[in-house]
């Protein structure tokens, strides 16, 4: 139990430090139109998909891992938890962190190719979105950062799940699992994306 807070305090700090980093790299021209932290979806989505995610990726471990439901409800419950608490802040943290970086540069591109540097760098600026007027770009954000987060929670739910079951079985069923559910969220996103981006185009037309 005393672990399991120190391990979380850390969480937080490093959670904080990191958060502050990006913070002080965001150019001061645009702190005045902060634009869309994106961690305010992705994380409150994160929980609300949580038990049917941990349900989904259970019945993965059961068909993989070969384990009972209750064992591999409890693998799937605990792998989980870490990865929507650490593993989707601290991967939002640190991308926000990169493109804090290179914000110059994407400014001076978005000035001079505008909407068309907008879609090429969506992947880069997707943590954290300039001031925008669609909803498709927003939408089409959560669908870049699910990458990085598919990434984010294999390895960490490849090393919760490696408490209970071999390494590389548990590094086998945290990559089917999130591939079972991170791709759904991906392609939901990318095709609400491109509706609302049909539909504004409609409109516009």
């Amino acid at each position: 139990m005393l672990r399991a807070h120190a391990a979380t305090g850390r969480l937080a700090v490093a959670i904080g430090l990191l958060s502050g980093v990006a913070v002080s790299l965001w150019p001061k021209a645009a702190l005045a139109n902060a634009g869309i932290p994106m961690l305010v979806f992705a994380w409150p989505a994160s929980w609300i998909t949580f038990v049917p995610v941990v349900l989904v990726e259970a019945a993965v471990a059961r068909r993989v891992l070969r384990l009972p439901t209750r064992e591999a409800i409890k693998l799937s419950l605990a792998a989980n938890a870490w990865s929507t608490l650490a593993g989707i802040p601290i991967t939002w943290a640190l991308l926000t962190v990169l493109e804090m970086s290179i914000g110059s540069i994407l400014a001076m591109a978005r000035a001079d190719l505008g909407t068309a540097a907008t879609l090429l760098m969506l992947p880069i600026s997707a943590p954290w979105l300039g001031p925008v007027e669609e909803g498709w770009l927003v939408l089409a954000a959560g669908a870049f950062l699910c990458v990085p987060f598919f990434f984010a929670s294999v390895w960490i739910e490849a090393r919760s799940a490696g408490r209970r079951v071999p390494a590389a079985d548990a590094l086998r069923w945290a990559k089917r699992a999130n591939s079972a559910t991170y791709g759904f969220f991906l392609v939901a996103l990318a095709l609400a994306a491109l509706i609302s981006w049909m539909s504004r185009a409609g409109h516009a037309g």
